[in-house]
């Protein structure tokens, strides 16, 4: 993944999922559970309890919205 990736995804102002991989995912629900330094390699996720997650982009694996209401192709 890279930063304009995920800079993007947040600019879309839309839920989404950040998979990692060792198979772990991270939410990011809203734009405020993010933060992505100006310079670095990593990113912070925030959840729900005020815990944060420093995550690598190296490590990073995809990327996926996590939009409920429409129809998801394959299930």
């Amino acid at each position: 993944m890279t930063r304009e990736q995920i800079k993007s995804a947040v600019a879309r102002k839309e839920p989404f999922v950040l998979r990692m991989a060792d198979g772990r995912e991270y939410s990011v629900p809203h734009p405020d559970y993010i933060s992505i330094p100006p310079m670095g390699s990593s990113v912070i996720v925030w959840d729900d309890t005020g815990h944060y997650f420093v995550l690598p982009l190296l490590t990073m694996t995809g990327l996926q919205s996590s939009v409920s209401g429409g129809s998801n192709p394959g299930e």
